[in-house]
This record gives C-alpha cells, sequence and structure tokens, in this order.
C-alpha cells in the first residue's frame, strides 16, 4: 500500500503484488466450482487488469515484467491443454487396449506360468518345458506355503519340448489336496557347457474369462480352477 498527498489532501492508490509471488489463487467466483488454490484463465484476466489499473503511478510496471507474467500465462495454459489432451489419448488407449484384451476370450493361448492345478486328484492342466541342447533334467513341487512335497528326477533328455510328469501325489504317492502347485523344472546341459539351471514353462488351454479389473488383468483358463494367467505372460494365440 502507498499513500500520497495532493492539494492538502490524503489519497490511498492501492498497489498489487506480482502474479507469480506468493500467490495461491483465487476462485471464479461465479460458478464457485473451481478450487481456492487454482487460478484459470478468467481469474488471471480479471487480476491483472486489477493489477494493471491500481499499480503505483510513481513506479509503474515495467515492460518486461508485463512480458514475464503473460509468458507465464501463456506457459500455464498451453500446459494445461497438453494435459487435457493427454488424458483423452490415455482414455482412448485404455479402450484399445482392453478391447484387444478381450478379443483373446475363446481363443486357446500358450502362456508362461509355473503351476499345476488338482481338482478332486485330477490335474487340471499340464504344464510343458523346451531344451535347447540334450539336458539331465530334475523338477520340484511345492505347495501354496512354499513346502516341497515331490521330487522327480527326469533323467536325460534331448532337445525338444516336453510336459511335467507330475501325477499330483506327494514323495510318498499319496494324492496331495486340491489346489495350486508351483513346479520348478531344471535342467543340466549333458555337455557342460553350463550350469543347472531353471527352465521357462508353459500352459496352454482356452480362456474362458478375462479380469479387466485385476493388475495386470489376467485370463482364466477353461477347466476346473483354471489357471490365472496374466495377460503379459501369454507368449502365443491359436485361433482355433
Amino acid at each position: 500500500m502507498s499513500t500520497s498527498t495532493t492539494s492538502g489532501s490524503t489519497s490511498t492508490t492501492q498497489v498489487m503484488p506480482g502474479i507469480g509471488s506468493n500467490y495461491l489463487g483465487i476462485g471464479s467466483g461465479s460458478s464457485g466450482t473451481t478450487p481456492a488454490n487454482t487460478l484459470n484463465e478468467q481469474d488471471f484476466l480479471t487480476l491483472f487488469t486489477a493489477q494493471l489499473q491500481n499499480q503505483d503511478p510513481t513506479n509503474p510496471m515495467q515492460s518486461y515484467q508485463l512480458a514475464s507474467q503473460l509468458a507465464q500465462f501463456t506457459t500455464v495454459e498451453q500446459l494445461t491443454q497438453a494435459t487435457s489432451q493427454l488424458n483423452g489419448i490415455e482414455q482412448y488407449s485404455g479402450g484399445i487396449n482392453n478391447s484387444q484384451i478381450l478379443s483373446l476370450v475363446g481363443k486357446t493361448i500358450t502362456a508362461q506360468d509355473n503351476s499345476m492345478s488338482l481338482s478332486s486328484g485330477t490335474l487340471a492342466n499340464s504344464l510343458n518345458y523346451a531344451l535347447s541342447k540334450p539336458s539331465t533334467v530334475t523338477y520340484t513341487v511345492a505347495d501354496s506355503n512354499g513346502n516341497t512335497i515331490y521330487s522327480g528326477n527326469i533323467g536325460a533328455q534331448n532337445a525338444g519340448s516336453y510336459s511335467v510328469p507330475w501325477t499330483g501325489t506327494d514323495s510318498s504317492g499319496s494324492t496331495v489336496a486340491d489346489g495350486s502347485y508351483t513346479v520348478t523344472v531344471t535342467a543340466t546341459p549333458s555337455d557342460g557347457s553350463s550350469a543347472a539351471a531353471a527352465v521357462q514353462t508353459t500352459v496352454q488351454g482356452q480362456v474362458s474369462s478375462c479380469n479387466l479389473s485385476a493388475s495386470p488383468p489376467t485370463y482364466t483358463l477353461s477347466g476346473v480352477n483354471g489357471a490365472q494367467i496374466p495377460v503379459s505372460n501369454v507368449l502365443g494365440v491359436n485361433s482355433n
């Protein structure tokens, strides 16, 4: 606030601070929908006009200050528009992505997975693996708590594709309880070229449904206790 004296009387002139100095923003005042800590285009113009009208005549705003504030406003306006456009693109892309995910329902897929499900003593799915060179193969089966319930030694196998031969029993030969079990296949190259390493296992089945609300979205394969497959694990699709 500045005070000036003219012809024996005292007048008061309001000096507005720069728009960018410690300003939290004002509401639109008319609709009441603009949050109190935001500044929209109309608010800026109203405040900017008031600032020009009430500036100190003995120390008016310099041209570079005016240009700076207008440049800031233009930048914020462009960023706001860009953000709005990006949000629209994101929603559009999300819709396309969901459509593509749903298009696999009813198709047969091959996906990376290491689980086998048992229901009423019967395995709901098979588990496959591929060897790139002759190897000695072993595998272990663990329950949902991580406890190993079965260890198998398949022995030497040539390069090719195979299925895990587990039949749903524990080490004593008793059928295990219904549920999902994790299988780890390990291969040691017969030529000794490298150490034993885990082998990628895959499952194949028809997609019966899709859960888009999961993160990431998942497919459920047909059958009792069908495997839950994240969409990112899908390796191939058969159009049936």
